[in-house]
């Protein structure tokens, strides 16, 4: 690519004309297939358009509209809790709704408190629109996105019913998986959950409470563990104690570490403890023991988070029943521990 052109925030006829030393009129119908034009001379403005990347279609596009025809995916340092899979998923799924409209993906990794990748891409303009893989506690993106008039969806759930967001429906089926494991655990099911303020841990929690309420049952809060990865020590003594014999896990990074720590205590799972976990990831594939896991198909999510963007930005009004929830499905004939 032209060094130029690289670093030019926006391509234009102009640019384009100057390199290749031809008119902006020449440009124009070359790009456009109207208007006389050698062969020669429009094979030669196509061949250095398709060199930057672009198609004809798109390129015309992008010049008549002001519009990169990029979007952006934004995700966490994926070394945070070693989240890696999920966000490879949302980053292919993103990808695959992105290359069906002719459109480019562009990648953001940001970490806390430090959103530079993502001011560049919305500052220079670079991108038409955002997908959020995850949200962040303090709202910030949210409210810097919405300050920059910068349109995004969301991966996940926010309290905020004017933002696009899709997610899986993590409240039935943290319900669902409770509600059986209720059945063959008659002493309790204990809950290990992540921080009290994200709200895809308030929402398991509900599925969680939900299932007792089913069943008849109240809750035992002295069970539930708030952000339990910096005291699982003292929450599994407290578990172990009370006779329970199956603990839930919020997550996959949550459940592994609780598998290490039952492993190095010399406890039996599924034998003395039953464990599930209300969300599965390939890092819960390479585990010793299976694990009875909800499976989330994050590219099939991710996919319809790039659709429903690419929707707004093509100027259609969304209806959100046209981009239904993927389904939360209960992974009972795969790594199943329950028996």
């Amino acid at each position: 690519m032209n060094n130029r052109l690289r670093n030019s925030d926006k391509i234009t006829m102009d640019v384009i004309a100057q390199n290749l030393q031809v008119s902006k009129t020449t440009v124009s119908r070359a790009i456009s297939g109207k208007g006389r034009v050698g062969r020669e001379t429009r094979d030669r403005v196509l061949k250095y358009i398709a060199s930057l990347g672009y198609k004809p279609n798109s390129m015309a596009r992008a010049l008549a509209g002001s519009k990169t025809y990029n979007i952006g995916v934004v995700i966490p340092d994926t070394d945070e809790r070693g989240g890696a899979p999920f966000f490879k998923d949302c980053l292919i799924g993103v990808t695959a709704a992105s290359a069906k409209r002719d459109y480019e993906t562009v990648l953001a990794v940001i970490s806390d408190g430090n959103y530079n990748n993502l001011e560049r891409l919305v500052n220079g303009r670079r991108v038409d629109g955002l997908v959020l893989t995850r949200g962040d506690k303090n709202g910030k993106i949210v409210s810097y996105l919405r300050e920059q008039a910068m349109p995004f969806v969301l991966i996940g759930r926010n309290s905020d019913d004017d933002v696009y967001q899709i997610d899986s429906d993590q409240k039935d089926g943290c319900c669902e998986l409770t509600a059986r494991m209720l059945r063959e655990s008659p002493k309790g099911v204990a809950l290990l959950s992540g921080p009290k303020d994200m709200d895809v841990e308030r929402l398991r929690y509900e599925g969680y409470a939900q299932a007792f309420t089913l069943a008849g049952l109240k809750v035992d809060e002295s069970l539930v563990f708030w952000d339990s990865e910096k005291k699982l020590d003292e929450a599994l003594d407290k578990i172990l104690e009370s006779g329970v014999n199956c603990v839930a896990c919020s997550d996959d990074i949550i459940c592994l570490k609780v598998m290490e720590a039952l492993k190095q205590r010399g406890v039996s799972v599924p034998g003395r403890l039953q464990v599930v976990s209300f969300f599965d990831s390939e890092n819960l594939e390479s585990n010793d023991v299976p694990v009875t896991s909800l499976h989330v198909d994050t590219k099939v999510l991710s996919q319809k988070a790039g659709d429903l963007l690419i929707d707004v930005l093509d100027g259609k009004n969304p209806d959100l029943c046209n981009y239904a929830k993927c389904s939360v499905l209960y992974r009972s004939s795969f790594r199943n521990n329950a028996g």
